[in-house]
């Protein structure tokens, strides 16, 4: 059997304080944008959909496209919600803001659930999601929350 995976783990400081990052964070009008997704409602139980085609992004065509379920608002502190593709186990993402001065915050992105999977077929998703999440959600985060 091969090792478990760990989770993904990254953060990045924000010049904003935490209720301004919590609100580009989870306002319907500017998730979509950081985040890259579809259909987003700011409601616990809501599924929205990361479509990584553009081309069907545009159509606003889900099919083929991650799940995401939110799980939890916690304002301004903790926003999560589940990552998965019909009939597989869902993953979790997490983001959690940590004041570090008056206008400085800190997002802790955790994406935990990859112990569920065998390692050999998952790790090369779960290593893209890596990138991603670093260099892609988070540094949109921090321009959409500074502009």
């Amino acid at each position: 059997m091969s090792e478990k995976l760990g989770p993904i783990v990254a953060d990045i400081e924000i010049a904003r304080n935490a209720d301004e990052v919590w609100r580009v964070m989870t306002d319907e009008a500017s998730a979509p944008r950081w985040l890259g997704c579809m259909q987003y409602e700011k409601r616990i139980g809501a599924v929205f959909y990361m479509q990584q085609d553009r081309e069907k992004a545009q159509r606003g065509d889900i099919s083929g496209a991650t799940h995401c379920e939110i799980l939890a608002l916690d304002a301004p502190r903790h926003f999560q919600f589940s990552w998965f593709f019909p009939g597989f186990p869902a993953t979790q993402v997490s983001f959690r803001l940590e004041q570090v001065s008056e206008q400085r915050t800190r997002v802790l992105l955790q994406h935990d659930g990859w112990e569920q999977f065998d390692a050999a077929q998952i790790k090369a998703i779960r290593d893209m999601l890596d990138g991603g999440w670093r260099s892609f959600v988070l540094p949109n985060l921090k321009q959409a929350a500074e502009s």
